[in-house]
């Protein structure tokens, strides 16, 4: 797997599913900014719409039709992610700790939900809420750098230096 941080409101995403999983599923993706969420349900004529999205979840629906979307994900190129079926799946969610700007992130690549939920929970109380200013604190600080024309590797010296002084990772 290859962790890296999507940009949701960039995205169009297709969510296609039945019940609590899918309201689940969509209220998540809006927590995380998504603003391109196309819904439809299993009974509804989903096929045209997958391309027009470039990712496709599905919630709530049993595994054959959750395959067939996925197959027909796949031939259009579609990334795809099939709730809590792991074989169908081309990405898996992450457990996350959220503190403004501050996303960690934990997997196990699917192998382990409940491992992943446990380990978030145990950096949750390490990483509290003062976390949300204090990144942004050392945004704002990096800006200024920036603004002072300061070099790509001038920017990352003055930033470790920043955090050694505020002891923040003691």
């Amino acid at each position: 797997m290859f962790p890296i941080a999507l940009d949701l409101a960039k995205i169009p995403i297709l969510l296609i599913g039945e019940g609590e999983a899918l309201e689940k599923r969509r209220a998540q993706l809006i927590e995380y900014g998504a603003t391109r969420i196309n819904i439809c349900h299993a009974s509804e004529g989903w096929h045209p719409a997958i391309e027009d999205n470039n990712i496709v979840m599905v919630a709530g629906l049993a595994r054959t039709e959750s395959e067939k979307i996925s197959a027909a994900a796949r031939t259009a190129g579609k990334l795809v992610n099939v709730e809590d079926m792991n074989d169908l799946c081309d990405f898996y969610f992450t457990a996350n700790v959220k503190r403004g700007d501050l996303l960690i992130a934990v997997s196990t690549g699917g192998a382990s939900p409940t491992l992943s939920r446990r380990i978030r929970d145990y950096i949750a109380n390490k990483f509290g809420e003062e976390w949300k200013e204090r990144t942004e604190e050392i945004k704002n600080f990096r800006l200024s750098l920036k603004t002072k024309n300061k070099t790509t590797a001038e920017v990352l010296q003055e930033s470790e230096k920043f955090l050694t002084e505020k002891g923040w990772l003691q």
